[in-house]
């Protein structure tokens, strides 16, 4: 049978669907909480999550493949920010995000 649903529309429940799948994890909300404020190097962003190094870059890895966050190299760092993407835009776990307590981490790293 023939889905009614348009094929754009059909890939956007793919993606959203996908974008919930990330988001399965607290350390991954977390990190996208802690981004929403500037970009980060995968230290300040393990430092921030009392989290490995390891552990954090596999997550920052994973999220990096879903298209939630890009990122760059300078010198020995890589930095990690939040990708320009609508759905990230619209998104209620960053809508949500307890800014309060992030900006006082932040001003700590």
């Amino acid at each position: 049978m023939k889905p009614l649903l348009s094929l754009e529309i059909q890939e956007l429940a793919e993606r959203q669907a996908s974008l919930c799948k990330v988001f399965s994890s607290a350390q991954r909300v977390l990190i996208v909480w802690f981004l929403a404020e500037k970009e980060r190097t995968v230290s300040e962003i393990a430092e921030a999550l009392g989290a490995s190094l390891p552990s954090t870059s596999q997550h920052l890895h994973l999220m990096e493949l879903s298209q939630l966050l890009e990122s760059r190299r300078e010198r020995q760092n890589i930095y990690y920010r939040l990708a320009d993407n609508e759905l990230l835009q619209n998104c209620l776990i960053l809508a949500n995000r307890p800014k309060n307590q992030l900006m006082e981490i932040s001003t700590k790293i």
